[in-house]
């Protein structure tokens, strides 16, 4: 069977639009986002020393969303003030300022033209790098943060919450593009709730 140059052209022109919408972030759009956060902190001795600003970062991995959330809360970070380095596995210490956020949940339903999502973020934050408080792989075990009477540090912050973002975008956009804004929208409330957490106790 012979195709004509106009089909070649034509059907070219629609695997090239097809390609765009999987994995190009394009698009104009209008969003509706809610990010309700809560925090729970504890802290304990006397904080002396003003808290650093450089942290390190662990991100659960489990797929292609959360390599780009990463790499938005990097950005949101530095936008805040603090230099960040990246971990990829879970330690009891970590000997310095130590950060993580976990994916719990995500509901997320596209079309080019309307899309909607539910996320639910767990995010932690330990002043001396000590984790075995802090619910790092979301078992849900330990939402309260607390210290034991045998930690011994001179001063210790713990913080510990929760996310849970709404959004409705309408336009015409790409499916990546839809991800990378969710990414952006998680990315701040997390650097933006934890800086303030951190702001009252400097």
């Amino acid at each position: 069977m012979n195709f004509s140059r106009k089909q070649i052209i034509a059907a070219s022109a629609i695997i090239l639009l097809l390609l765009s919408f999987a994995f190009l972030d394009i698009g104009v759009k209008s969003s509706i986002t809610n990010a309700d956060s809560t925090t729970s902190a504890y802290s304990s001795g006397d904080p002396e020393n003003l808290l650093s600003r450089d942290i390190i970062l662990y991100v659960d991995q489990e797929n292609g969303f959360d390599m780009m959330l990463e790499k938005q809360l990097i950005i949101a970070f530095e936008e805040t003030g603090y230099s960040v380095t990246l971990t990829d596995e879970i330690k009891d210490d970590y000997s310095s300022q130590f950060v993580f956020v976990n994916v719990i949940d995500t509901d997320m339903f596209y079309t080019p033209l309307y899309s909607k999502s539910d996320v639910d973020v767990m995010f932690g934050f330990s002043s001396t790098g000590k984790t075995k408080y802090l619910d790092i792989e979301g078992s849900g075990d330990r939402k309260t943060v607390v210290f034991s009477s045998e930690d011994e540090d001179d001063y210790q912050l713990l913080a510990q919450g929760d996310i849970t973002l709404y959004d409705e975008t309408k336009g015409i956009f790409t499916y990546k593009s839809y991800q990378n804004h969710i990414a952006i929208e998680i990315a701040r409330s997390v650097a933006s709730g934890l800086d303030s957490q951190l702001k009252t106790r400097n």
